[in-house]
């Protein structure tokens, strides 16, 4: 592909393998007659309904309902009437909700990060209306989506070759610039591990995936090390937040449910109709809980809220500790979640073209996606010879199966991304000392013993 989100990339594909022969395929006007890039082609502006978008809007809307009835139920209605109003237990109340909140705290900062990131740090101005107040939200608490720095690039260089008179720049096989029309990127050059995000309409360096939970993007190393902190604060908050909860709520559950099979009422309206299937089993019985709650009089208001909200709990600790996995094995090898997607939409393609016994145009256009979802990455390397003084220009392919993308060991690579980037002598989306090494080895650029 023009690099882009993962979710972008099935539609991409799906339009490739599904291409009408009856048809003259159009003219990609991102190239001139000479097939050469043309610099003035009009930006590709495919919006539109977008799913990630939607659920953007969606997901931190039902994040934030969650997180305030939990803290309703833990805080509120727990610890506060129950633990200190009725039974007067301050110390171990304490012991509990100080280290409960330091760990909520720190998660919420976490979330806020992703959240209010920012492409340019936004104008402190205006503070009086909406876009001021959101403005000023990214600035104290978002954090920024990094620009390509050349400096960084020329830093890395600089440590594995003689001489500072070496340029290394992403290209295409025929050594031009790779350029992004997508949106609004109007032919914008991109650089090593940058990838166009569909759903923001724009190119970010270091993209790893955008993220519904957040209505933003994971980039690496701007919002990856938040990103992967919250999800990993998930299990141990949920644990220390509803600890005391377990057992009450469990015995609460198990009498309750006992009452919604056992109830001759419930059993005539809800359990002996054929609407009570609609739903599934799961809503079935949350239905039946709920009529059984309102039955029994004596119970506390909330008796199915507390069992509701723990189950919720957990779905959300199993959704945050797969993805936190999958992040996490994915990064030790040096691929963020757009390389892991480009690569299985490579093989689906492969194995589409083994299948097919078609016309041409339908293998040109599997090939066309093969060749852009392809692990092999071509690099412009210009320098001077020492000794002739000539200027001198190489094109250099690197596949990922060679290393393009590894920083070396498990560690290396976990370093590179969500390390601090103080404590870091350069940021994962720039090229390996292993990666410069090779390409400059197959350039015969010289470099330092």
């Amino acid at each position: 592909m023009v690099q882009e989100a993962p979710s972008s990339l099935r539609q991409r594909i799906s339009q490739s393998a599904g291409i009408n022969t009856t048809k003259q395929e159009p003219e990609d006007p991102t190239r001139s007659h000479g097939g050469k890039p043309n610099s003035h082609a009009p930006p590709n502006c495919r919006r539109g309904i977008r799913l990630n978008r939607v659920l953007g809007r969606i997901v931190p809307i039902i994040l934030l309902v969650y997180v305030a009835n939990a803290y309703d139920l833990v805080v509120v209605r727990y610890a506060y009437r129950q633990v200190y109003l009725q039974q007067g237990r301050l110390l171990p109340l304490g012991l509990w909700l100080v280290p409960t909140h330091a760990l909520f705290f720190w998660s919420l900062r976490a979330y806020l990060r992703v959240f209010f990131a920012h492409s340019q740090p936004p104008s402190r101005s205006h503070t009086n209306n909406q876009s001021g107040v959101l403005a000023w939200l990214r600035s104290r608490l978002g954090a920024t989506f990094a620009d390509p720095d050349p400096a960084d690039t020329t830093i890395s260089i600089a440590s594995v070759v003689q001489g500072n008179n070496v340029t290394v720049e992403l290209c295409s096989a025929d050594g031009e610039p790779v350029r992004c029309w997508r949106d609004s990127c109007n032919g914008r050059i991109k650089t090593f591990r940058m990838r166009h995000c569909g759903d923001c309409a724009t190119c970010r360096v270091g993209f790893d995936h955008h993220c519904a939970w957040f209505d933003n993007d994971v980039t690496a190393p701007s919002t990856l090390r938040p990103f992967i902190s919250f999800l990993l604060s998930i299990p141990p908050l949920y644990t220390l937040g509803f600890a005391p909860l377990f057992r009450p709520t469990w015995r609460s559950f198990r009498s309750l449910a006992a009452s919604a099979a056992s109830d001759a009422h419930i059993a005539e309206v809800w359990w002996g109709r054929w609407y009570s299937w609609v739903g599934g089993p799961v809503l079935r019985w949350i239905v039946a809980l709920s009529l059984a709650s309102k039955r029994r009089q004596e119970q506390a208001a909330d008796a199915i809220r507390a069992p509701v909200v723990i189950a919720l709990g957990a779905v959300f600790v199993l959704i945050a500790s797969a993805l936190a996995a999958s992040s996490l094995g994915s990064l030790r090898r040096g691929l963020l979640t757009i390389d892991v997607e480009r690569a299985k939409a490579y093989a689906r393609l492969q194995r589409q073209m083994q299948k097919l016994d078609a016309g041409q145009e339908e293998k040109d256009a599997l090939q066309k996606g093969l060749d852009s979802l392809g692990p092999t990455q071509h690099f412009r390397i210009a320098w001077t010879d020492r000794n002739t003084g000539e200027a001198r220009t190489e094109v250099v392919a690197l596949s990922i199966d060679d290393g393009l993308l590894s920083h070396g060991s498990t560690a290396a690579n976990l370093r590179a991304f969500l390390a601090p980037s103080s404590s870091i002598p350069r940021p994962g989306w720039v090229l390996s000392e292993s990666a410069l090494r090779t390409l400059l080895t197959k350039a015969n650029v010289p470099l330092h013993t």
